[in-house]
């Protein structure tokens, strides 16, 4: 499991629904929480690790647009749910999805990550 992962999971938090390691040819689920296991299907997992790699890719564009070249975490906010997208290397990263209510510590574990990712 990568560094960022194993932050993701020891944070002081909410359980995450999924964690899963993205690489630019693959992709490997670290975590999967109980309550939700039935949900996912490989299919589903495959169609999103094609979707959110291909924005990684396009990403570049908009990071030069805007003057920088590294982001610290891409969220995605649904009624219940919260997604992240942390990078790792170039094409590589971590998603990971949770339940979400205004009460999420959004700040503390994007700040956890990047404290693990400094450490690195």
């Amino acid at each position: 499991m990568s560094l960022i992962g194993e932050a993701i999971l020891e944070f002081d938090g909410p359980t995450p629904r999924i964690v899963a390691d993205l690489r630019s040819v693959s992709f490997e689920v670290e975590h999967v929480r109980e309550d939700v296991k039935d949900r996912y299907s490989d299919a589903d997992l495959d169609e999103a690790y094609q979707l959110v790699m291909s924005n990684q890719i396009t990403g570049d564009d908009f990071k030069e647009l805007v003057g920088r070249s590294q982001y610290r975490a891409q969220t995605l906010f649904f009624d219940d749910l919260a997604v992240f997208l942390f990078p790792s290397d170039r094409y590589d990263a971590v998603f990971a999805s949770f339940d979400y209510d205004d009460d999420f510590p959004v700040s503390a574990l994007v700040s956890a990550v990047s404290d693990a990712q400094r450490k690195e």
